[in-house]
């Protein structure tokens, strides 16, 4: 989906639905540019990530310990997922996308409210 489409669908302020990937989606802040593909030598190229991967995988399908197959196969996924991906710029950047979408509405009503000429404010 895009971010348009999400917030439409989930009834959300776009400047909250694109806070809010910024903050938990390394893939969208990737394509924003906010974060680059490392390319450094002390990461994996994408075949030693294949075969670590593999490794893993087969660690977890091979393993008679239940708790062990359990935290592999999680651990899989979530770096699938992009879940493992440290966020470096955004540390402290704690927020919920609900509360923003509240703050948005509420300027939006100061907003409407101060050109059809009203004098008071609540807040």
């Amino acid at each position: 989906m895009t971010v348009e489409e999400i917030a439409e669908s989930r009834e959300l302020d776009l400047s909250a639905v694109k806070a809010g990937l910024m903050q938990c989606s390394a893939k969208y802040r990737r394509a924003c540019g906010k974060e680059e593909e490392e390319t450094d030598s002390l990461n994996f190229s994408r075949e030693e990530q294949q075969r670590i991967k593999d490794a893993l995988y087969d660690l977890a399908l091979s393993t008679e310990d239940e708790h062990l197959r359990f935290k592999a196969l999680v651990y899989c996924r979530d770096d699938a997922k992009g879940r493992k991906d440290v966020v470096k710029d955004m540390k402290g950047a704690n927020f919920n996308i609900l509360m923003i979408n509240e703050r948005m509405k509420q300027v939006r009503q100061i907003t409407d409210k101060l050109k059809s000429g009203g004098s008071t404010i609540n807040v």
